[in-house]
């Protein structure tokens, strides 16, 4: 079971001193997540808004945390494929995985926010096959022969690719949500598969993940060879009261800016919103069950606990967010030595080294 740390870089003023100090804040939780014996690091890629959108381009954010650590794998969670041309990316992360010694995983995903496709010009009843058409063209750049294309969308003379990666296959992980025909294309292709908890039910999610399951098994993959993981927003603390306390209006504010830019809202100012953003996403009329049904917003102890359910599901990675909203430095990093140190040793796995 691997442990994970996700970033959605979400910073408006208040958050850190700067936008500067707000990156270096966040390179310092990386190689602390290094030190501790963490087996990935992801970011992800968010534009014109202040939700995500403090790296614009994976491939940067990855390269500056590979100059600063020495074992931790680096992954794009995710690249907006549809966003941009394949050749592109595929140069942009053949470098990352140089600078990183081969330590580079692909991640994409379809995207969500309608700012941003309006922006560049792509229709979203297309992001299905351009991711398809775009990793088809990004795998064989990363093949190193020279080749040439034409696609439905892409087209060009044969090209020598270059730079050339490291790894001779780069694990490629797929973000899929909802649409029962992104977790069946990532199960066929083979590809490992991301989900987050706190969009969805645990019924559903259970459900999506046999979906992926049943496609990679039907295309004949090695069922040992499958991988796919889930992220939790995380914050923990002695009492679950407190860890409530102490992270209930950074989820908040995650969540209503998440459905700000998911409705077109982009210049919605109301950050914080009130509970009823909380309890739109809830399973009852108590309000805690969004904190003990979708996120790891407790104890250590109710942590493990939690994380079991998945591990019996089948999911070989547990990833957490960590840095949302206004929750700070500090108590992130405190959150990082909680998870390493009390919670890994609760669910049976070897003590990651400090």
């Amino acid at each position: 079971m691997d442990y994970s740390l996700f970033y959605l870089p979400t910073y408006r003023e208040g958050f850190s001193p700067s936008l500067a100090d707000y990156y270096e804040e966040i390179i310092d939780e990386v190689k602390l997540a290094d030190r501790l014996g963490w087996n990935r690091v992801m970011t992800t890629e968010h534009h014109f808004h202040y939700y995500g959108g403090a790296v614009t381009n994976p491939a940067i954010m990855l390269t500056a945390w590979a100059r600063e650590t020495k074992n931790i794998r680096l992954a794009a969670g995710v690249s907006l494929v549809p966003l941009r041309h394949p050749l592109q990316v595929a140069e942009d992360y053949a470098m990352v995985d140089q600078l990183s010694g081969g330590r580079f995983d692909m991640g994409v995903s379809r995207g969500f926010v309608p700012h941003e496709f309006a922006a560049f010009g792509v229709g979203m009843e297309e992001t299905a096959d351009r991711v398809s058409e775009g990793l088809d063209v990004i795998e064989k750049f990363w093949e190193g022969k020279p080749f040439s294309w034409k696609g439905k969308f892409y087209e060009f003379d044969k090209i020598q690719p270059w730079p050339e990666t490291i790894q001779k296959e780069i694990p490629i992980w797929v973000a899929a949500s909802n649409a029962q025909e992104s977790f069946e294309r990532a199960g066929a292709r083979g590809a490992n598969l991301m989900m987050n908890q706190y969009p969805m039910s645990y019924e559903s999610l259970v459900q999506k993940h046999t979906w992926f399951c049943d496609a990679h098994a039907k295309a004949g993959h090695d069922p040992k060879k499958r991988r796919s993981m889930v992220a939790y927003m995380t914050h923990l603390a002695d009492t679950e009261e407190q860890a409530i306390a102490e992270a209930k209006l950074a989820l908040q504010e995650h969540v209503n800016a998440f459905q700000h830019v998911l409705k077109h809202d982009e210049w919605n100012r109301d950050y914080l919103g009130d509970e009823s953003i909380l309890q739109a996403v809830n399973d009852s009329d108590d309000i805690l069950d969004v904190f003990r049904k979708r996120t790891l917003i407790c104890t250590p102890e109710q942590a493990a606990e939690r994380m079991a359910k998945y591990v019996d599901l089948g999911f070989t990675e547990m990833c957490f967010v960590l840095r949302y909203g206004s929750m700070t430095h500090t108590q992130v990093c405190e959150t990082l030595e909680r998870l390493a140190k009390e919670v890994r040793p609760m669910l049976g796995l070897s003590k990651a080294a400090a």
